[in-house]
Parts: C-alpha cells; sequence; structure tokens
C-alpha cells in the first residue's frame, strides 16, 4: 500500500481537519484519483502516528464533503476529482475587455497615494448621526427595495447642496455606486456599439476609460495641455468622426490638475451645442480648491442641456461608501432608473440616510471645511520640498495630487525610488495610448499622507535625484 506524505502539526488545530485537509490537496493534485481506494484507516494510523478513530472521522467529514464514499468491507473509494470536469477551451474567454489595473493593492513604505482622503481625521460624528438612524428609521425602511435613483431624502440634501455650493440648480439627480457606476451606465446608454466613438482627455482616468469601454465604443484621446482639453483638436477629431460622447475632468483634471481655462470652456460648450454631443463631466473634488473660489462646474452654465454632471463622496467623504450621484436631464432618468435596476439595483439604504441627515445637520460643510485647511497645508508642505530638490511641477489651483516632472533623467529617477521602497506610478498610466515618457512625469498625492510622511517619502526622492 503506497504512503501518502501530510504534513500534521497539532499546534495548528484538530488533527482530523489536517487529515482531511492533506487528502483533499491529494485529490486535487491527481494523487489519489476518480475511483481509486483509499489505504485502510489502520495503515493511515500507523503512517501518520495517530488513533485510527482519527482517521476515521477525517474519511467521514470527507464522505459528508462528497470526495469519498464508503464501500462495505473493502474501505474508501473516490468519487470526486477535478479530473472529472469538464475542461473548457481558453478561447471562450478570449474575448473580454481586459480591465486596467483590477487586483488587491500592493502596501508599500511611501507611495503617494493619488486623490485617497486622509481616513485617519474621519469624524466621529457621522458615526453617532449613522447610530441615530439605525434607532430612529423602521427597519422596513431601511431593509426594504426602494427607488433606483436614491433615496428621496439624499436626493433632496444633494440638489440643495449642489445649488448652493457648485451651482449646479438644473437638472435630475440620481445616487449611484460612486462616480464609477454612473459613468458606466451613461455609457451603455448613450454610446453603446462598436460603430460608436468616445472622445477622452488623452490623459486621463484609466478607470473610466475602463467603463465606457464596456460600452464596446471606441476610445479616441483629445491632448490637454496648461489650459487643459484642446478644445481646437477636439474640433478636428469631430471633422474626422463625431463622437457620440464626451468624458472630460475640467476643474482639477485627472492627472496633470490644470483647470479648463475661461475660453475654452465657452468655446467648448459652443461646439458641443453645434454638434449635438452630450457631454459627462466628471467633477470629483471640487470642494478641495485653495486658491480662489472654484470655477463653476460646466453644467452650470450649460444652456443645451448635453453637460451631464459626476460626481462622487469617494475622495471628499470616505471611498467604500461608494456614493455617487450624477444630475441628467429629465428624459434620462427614467431610462437609467431601467439600467441601474438591471445591474445594482439600488444603493444602500442606511448609508444613503446616514449621509442625507449628516448633510442637513451641517456635518458635511464642517467636514470639508476642516480637510481642505489640513489638506492645502499639505500642499504647501509637498510644493516647497519639490522646489527644494529642484523638481519641476504644476503648482494646482486645487485638487489632492501634483504632477511632477522628473526631467531627463526621469527613468533613472523613477528606478531608483523602486528600489529605495518609493513605489511612483508613471505617467503612461494615465495616457491613452501609453505614448508619454514612460517615467518622466510622476502623480504625487499629498491628502492621504501627513506632513511628516510627506518629508520621510520625498526623502527618498531626493536621494535619487542626487545620485549621478
Amino acid at each position: 500500500m503506497r504512503a501518502l506524505h501530510i504534513q500534521l502539526d497539532r499546534s495548528k488545530g484538530p488533527v482530523y481537519k489536517q487529515i482531511a485537509s492533506g487528502l483533499r490537496e491529494l485529490f486535487q493534485e491527481g494523487v489519489l484519483s476518480r475511483d481509486s481506494l483509499i489505504p485502510s484507516t489502520r495503515h493511515l494510523a500507523e503512517q501518520f502516528g495517530v488513533h485510527r478513530h482519527t482517521v476515521t472521522r477525517a474519511l467521514e467529514e470527507l464522505v459528508a464533503e462528497g470526495w469519498v464514499e464508503s464501500e462495505p468491507g473493502r474501505g474508501f473509494r473516490v468519487v470526486f476529482s477535478p479530473e472529472a470536469n469538464v475542461s473548457v477551451p481558453s478561447k471562450l474567454w478570449s474575448d473580454f475587455p481586459q480591465i486596467h489595473g483590477l487586483g488587491p493593492d500592493g502596501v508599500e513604505d511611501y507611495d503617494f497615494p493619488s486623490g485617497k482622503p486622509d481616513l485617519r481625521l474621519f469624524p466621529e460624528e457621522f458615526f453617532r448621526v449613522l447610530r441615530s438612524c439605525l434607532r430612529d428609521i423602521p427597519s422596513p425602511d431601511l431593509l426594504g427595495y426602494s427607488d433606483p435613483s436614491g433615496s428621496s431624502a439624499l436626493r433632496l440634501q444633494l440638489r440643495e447642496y449642489l445649488s448652493r455650493m457648485r451651482g449646479v440648480a438644473r437638472g435630475q439627480v440620481m445616487v449611484t455606486h460612486g462616480s464609477q457606476e454612473a459613468i458606466f451606465l451613461l455609457g451603455q446608454l448613450l454610446a453603446r456599439g462598436k460603430d460608436k466613438l468616445i472622445a477622452v482627455e488623452s490623459l486621463g482616468y484609466p478607470p473610466a476609460w475602463d467603463a465606457l469601454r464596456l460600452s464596446g465604443a471606441e476610445l479616441a484621446g483629445v491632448p490637454v495641455d496648461q489650459e487643459g482639453l484642446d478644445v481646437a483638436a477636439l474640433e478636428r477629431l469631430i471633422e474626422h468622426k463625431k463622437p457620440a460622447l464626451l468624458y472630460l475632468t475640467p476643474l482639477h483634471q485627472y492627472p496633470t490638475t490644470v483647470s479648463l481655462s475661461l475660453a475654452r470652456r465657452e468655446r467648448l460648450l459652443e461646439l458641443v451645442c453645434r454638434h449635438e454631443i452630450p457631454v459627462i463631466e466628471d467633477d470629483y473634488d471640487h470642494e478641495f480648491h485653495y486658491y480662489g473660489r472654484p470655477t463653476r462646474p460646466l453644467a452650470g452654465e450649460d444652456k443645451s442641456g448635453l453637460v451631464i454632471y459626476v460626481s462622487t463622496f469617494s475622495k471628499l467623504v470616505y471611498p467604500s461608501a461608494r456614493v455617487g450621484f450624477c444630475v441628467v436631464p429629465d428624459r434620462l432618468l427614467e431610462p437609467l432608473c431601467r439600467l441601474k435596476r438591471a445591474t445594482t439595483r439600488q444603493n444602500d439604504l442606511l448609508i444613503q440616510e446616514t449621509m442625507a441627515s449628516w448633510m442637513r445637520q451641517g456635518g458635511l460643510d464642517r467636514h470639508l471645511r476642516r480637510m481642505k485647511k489640513v489638506y492645502h497645508h499639505r500642499l504647501e508642505v509637498m510644493s516647497e520640498r519639490l522646489e527644494k530638490i529642484g523638481l519641476s511641477f504644476h503648482l494646482p489651483r486645487g485638487g489632492m495630487s501634483l504632477w511632477v516632472d522628473l526631467g531627463e533623467r526621469g527613468a533613472d529617477i523613477w528606478a531608483r525610488c523602486w528600489e529605495r521602497g518609493l513605489r511612483l506610478r508613471p505617467g503612461s498610466f494615465y495616457a491613452l495610448d501609453g505614448g508619454l515618457d514612460r517615467n518622466r512625469f510622476v502623480r504625487l498625492g499629498f491628502a492621504g499622507t501627513t506632513p511628516e510622511e510627506i518629508q520621510s517619502g520625498l526623502n527618498i526622492l531626493e536621494q535619487a535625484v542626487r545620485v549621478g
């Protein structure tokens, strides 16, 4: 009878469970194939140095799970193993679109995360409001199905907030799972089909591109410079092929942080109106503006009804809330709700009611005022240190990150930073065609890191710059 090799460690829990787990692995590896007899309980007990009852208990567990069955007078036989499964041709999955950057996030010593709030400063006040909602709102009103467009309480607060703080007063508000779901739904509704074209900033936000690509449309990049989207280049694209949709981040352009100039804003609104091109305006961190008042969103200036406003609480409050929203023309709300009902159905009611109550009590305003001061200080700390190092960067009027030029030696600097534990994301990550110099530009987030962490991380960058 063959010997079976299973490592047992009595300090790691019940031995019979370890034997059962070891036998499962042998089934999966093909050491014990389907229809083969398992060595006798006496033989296994002697081999593993345990009592026969321990082996019997392990085998009974495998019988209950369907791996083996008992044959009176013969012992136990393997009745299931992965080799019995039908192999699926890999080409069956080859045509699915590849989604950028899926997988667990790596944790590094210093990485200056882009666009991430500092959750260590999140207010306890929010959790008091949450507990109050759990106590005061009847369970059926929190746990049941609801309107796919969002809770009436939160939609009311959002309409008031957007009108008061951002100058967006027209249109219907719809609550979504972050801005990502809003972008996906709008792409499906307005630009679905391989014959469609979606214009995006050639340097931009890859997750939004992924959501838009799922519509089947082709993405076309429009250049970005120090004044934001190149509207003249967009006009040339329209002459070649009219896009079904335009997606852009005009206030704090992602990733360069530049703001769309007033002259280009006016020209852009005229252009999309003349050609009847819907626009998704992604305004993801509006309140974090440090020098003067932020420019009013395009949606607040648009008279044509073509600009669809998208935003999120992921960066203003906390990411896992998954509370985003869009403001759409009346005629789009119902078809968007049908799409949402077919995918995610609705947002969590407890979080919606908590957010609405917190906003009504002034908690969101207080939190944003506090964080704006904190982030502004961190911007100053990072920018002053980068100046001392001698690196060029665009000083934004707002946002949560800096777009830094490492210069002609960027590739060497970038590599040395990685060797020292500073994981900088290269500019090519944000380039639609990957054509940007891979390591010359980097995006450094300052919002989620303390001044001390900024200094420590930039010490590594300075060392990498000074070498050679």
